[in-house]
């Protein structure tokens, strides 16, 4: 498994879903708070897919922030009060969505198998 460290930056993408996004049958979690202070996530893709995290702004806009490959563990920054959702690059099927706290990342890893 390969490992990888990324840092945002201040260019984030537009995304245009195909379909529309879903997470098991729920709307997605928007943030409706300020970010602020970086926090370092881990993410462990052991697919054999593509993943992209999307930054889900509160007016409802979907940026592409990170693209998480295929066997490999991601050290990735966020800011707190993201809300972010991960998905299937083909399927556009939602594997996870959150709003990012730091305190319940500290020692989290987020797997997909």
């Amino acid at each position: 498994m390969n490992t990888v460290s990324l840092r945002n930056t201040r260019d984030f993408p537009h995304y245009k879903p195909r379909s529309v996004l879903s997470f098991q049958g729920n709307a997605l979690i928007k943030s409706d708070q300020w970010t602020h202070g970086e926090v370092t996530t881990q993410w462990e893709n052991a697919t054999p897919s593509e993943l992209i995290m999307l930054w889900l702004w509160h007016n409802g806009e979907i940026r592409e922030i990170y693209r998480l490959a295929p066997m490999t563990i991601t050290h990735a920054a966020l800011l707190e009060g993201m809300g972010i959702a991960v998905i299937e690059k083909d399927s556009e099927r939602c594997l996870e969505n959150r709003v990012i706290q730091a305190e319940p990342l500290q020692n989290w890893v987020s797997r997909f198998t």
